[in-house]
């Protein structure tokens, strides 16, 4: 039944996430408006790499067959070689395509699906493997020591996730050899107040501890358990209030050092295993956030991981990237997370016009369809309003399928 809802609203789909005017107004804000007239608009461009990701087993004049299907003006163009679509990516940039993103990317999740009032959100990192040119060596490096590198050079993604529907809100890259905590230093979109960011060992540092506790968000962290060891005060549910403290040697490092904090801690064993788990939290009150609900919450950190999945597994299906420059290998980036999103916001859609989940119907099936809407000739590149005609900037009138709507008319 849902992947019937699927059918249904897969007209467009990403014309949908990212309609024309948005397209337009990330180009022209990143100064990447065409001067003059040109075959592959910077409009048509962005499309095209974002069909790329969905196509990934096809090279770039059979991405274009396909995608051209769905813009009159280009059904019988000639003169399109894999030399001018390179250029015109290359004209893009890839900026571009990280505003686009930043841009579409917004949670989706409903309020019933709130800890407490909190959007629950994760924080990880992943790594992309990219071709093995000069370029994305020297970018992004390679596992292995410097005279012995081993594989293929690897991009590192950091993002922010939320656990109930698995909708990338943001995302930083670096290289290999680059630090996941300061990849992440960037992310700052959507933590903010009423927001519950989970994150693990890995990610701890005191300094961001703060700055993410002043954007007003709130935190439940896993941490080393020499750490948070000045108790202040044992509370009913077994967790206890304590003091932690900057790292000694911060200011060897040049930086300035944080200030304590204090935290709600919380220990715990999984079963079957001998380490104990530690967890801090900003959430002190115990009757509000008792602590069996917040260790059980802390397990929903693992959904990146299923995000990450989708991406590099079902979405991306190869082993490796296709670009072969550095700015290439951003942008291709950025246009697999738009998208992910794109897919994401159809499934939530479908559920919820359904009255169920979008757990319950598989990513893979959805990509299916927002492939099928991409060659459909019906509707890909839909037709810019004419000025002075009254038109609004709404999806409606620039041609993109408003599908909830829609399909409450028809159900009607």
């Amino acid at each position: 039944m849902l992947i019937s809802r699927l059918e249904q609203l897969g007209l467009g789909v990403l014309t949908r996430s990212c309609p024309p005017e948005l397209v337009d107004r990330v180009v022209g804000e990143a100064g990447r408006s065409e001067k003059r007239r040109r075959l592959l608009s910077a409009r048509f461009t962005v499309y095209f790499v974002l069909a790329m990701c969905l196509f990934s087993q096809a090279d770039y004049l059979e991405v274009f067959r396909l995608v051209k299907t769905g813009d009159k003006g280009l059904r019988s163009c000639s003169g399109v070689n894999k030399s001018s679509l390179t250029r015109a990516r290359q004209r893009l940039g890839w900026p571009v395509m990280r505003e686009l993103f930043r841009s579409v990317a917004r949670p989706l999740g409903t309020d019933d699906e709130l800890f407490h009032g909190l959007r629950v959100l994760a924080l990880d990192g992943t790594l992309l493997a990219v071709p093995d040119s000069a370029g994305n060596n020297d970018a992004f490096g390679k596992s292995g020591s410097q005279r012995s590198p081993m594989g293929y050079p690897q991009a590192r993604v950091v993002a922010v996730a939320e656990c109930s529907s698995h909708a990338l809100l943001d995302a930083a890259i670096g290289g290999f050899k680059d630090s996941e905590r300061i990849v992440s230093d960037a992310l700052d979109a959507h933590v903010a107040t009423g927001t519950l960011l989970l994150a693990d060992r890995g990610l701890w540092v005191l300094a961001r501890w703060h700055r993410l506790r002043d954007q007003g968000t709130h935190l439940l962290w896993r941490i080393e358990r020499r750490k948070a060891r000045r108790v202040q005060d044992v509370l009913p549910d077994g967790s206890y209030l304590a003091r932690i403290e900057a790292n000694k040697h911060s200011k060897a490092a040049g930086t300035v050092k944080a200030p304590s904090a204090l935290v709600r801690v919380i220990e715990y064993r999984v079963d079957g295993q001998a380490d104990v788990v530690r967890l801090i939290t900003s959430l002190t009150n115990h009757e509000q956030y008792p602590a069996e609900e917040l260790a059980v919450l802390y397990a929903r950190r693992w959904e990146i991981g299923l995000v990450f999945d989708e991406i590099k597994t079902h979405q991306r299906g190869r082993p490796v990237l296709r670009s072969q420059t550095p700015d290439g290998v951003r942008r291709e980036i950025y246009a697999h997370l738009i998208v992910h999103h794109a897919a994401r916001d159809l499934l939530d859609e479908a559920a919820r016009l359904h009255r169920s989940t979008a757990e319950r119907t598989s990513f893979t099936r959805a990509l299916y369809v927002v492939r099928r809407s991409v060659i459909s000739p019906s509707g890909f590149f839909p037709p810019r309003p004419e000025s002075g005609t009254g038109a609004s900037d709404s999806p409606r009138s620039a041609g993109v399928c408003c599908p909830a709507e829609d399909l409450a008319t028809a159900r009607a």
